[in-house]
């Protein structure tokens, strides 16, 4: 298992960070952008452990009791955790895709029909998503039985933005439509130098503008029917109260 803590966090409940395919080299950035409250769970693989897992991970490692808030955070590959957990029913209250909303080449429904379901909401402020994307699209030209779709055209299908537009890391194009946006990043064809800043300087700077501040609010009060914050005494309880929509 490549799961480690990144921080504890403090109070109860406190907000909960899981991020994919993220290396122990950004782990001073993101404490750093998330500020002390948040427990910050992080694993350097892009497929591994699923919510119940973590979870408990969380639990026993950081000693978390509640959780007020859910963040699924993906790089690349790891974007792909994130999708996973949103199909088995998993919903957070704000997500981040840094430059990994790929797909089969054509892409196939569901891998689309999740990240539309994301924008949606969205835009009507239920939830964040900030959604990042090089130009990459070398992986649709690559040989039969290897290509894959590039992000931005999978994000163009899952938002309906054009995306036609693009700028330096210091100056990206922004698309907002409600709690959506969309950071779109210059690159070559094949950038490998574009792809990796997506993580060392656009994912630390993207929690630090967005999703920090974003789960940084006063925390839900329980309800009878168990949403808001959530109690990790019983796991397997606390990860089907975790599936129901956080309340605003």
């Amino acid at each position: 298992m490549a799961l480690r803590l990144v921080q504890a966090g403090e109070g109860h409940p406190r907000p909960l960070v899981l991020a994919f395919l993220v290396s122990s080299d950004l782990d001073p950035k993101l404490r750093a952008a998330f500020g002390p409250r948040p427990c910050i769970v992080a694993d350097g693989l892009a497929n591994g452990p699923m919510m119940e897992e973590l979870l408990e991970f969380a639990h026993h490692r950081a000693g978390v009791h509640e959780v007020s808030r859910v963040a699924l955070i993906g790089y690349s590959a790891g974007c792909q955790r994130v999708r996973a957990l949103c199909m088995s029913g998993v919903r957070a209250s704000a997500y981040l895709l840094a430059d990994g909303t790929h797909a089969s080449w054509p892409p196939a429904e569901w891998q689309i029909a999740w990240l539309r379901a994301l924008a949606d909401d969205a835009r009507r402020g239920r939830i964040l998503l900030v959604a990042t994307h090089t130009f990459q699209t070398y992986t649709e030209e690559l040989p039969k039985g290897r290509a894959f779709a590039s992000t931005v055209r999978v994000l163009r299908m899952g938002t309906g933005l054009p995306l036609e537009r693009a700028g330096p890391l210091e100056r990206p194009a922004i698309t907002r439509q409600g709690a959506l946006w969309v950071y779109s990043y210059a690159s070559a064809k094949a950038d490998a130098t574009a792809h990796a800043a997506q993580c060392s300087r656009v994912l630390p700077e993207m929690c630090a503008r967005h999703v920090g501040p974003w789960l940084d609010v006063e925390a839900p009060r329980r309800t009878q029917q168990g949403r808001g914050s959530v109690g990790l005494g019983l796991l397997g309880i606390a990860a089907k109260l975790l599936f129901q929509r956080p309340e605003r």
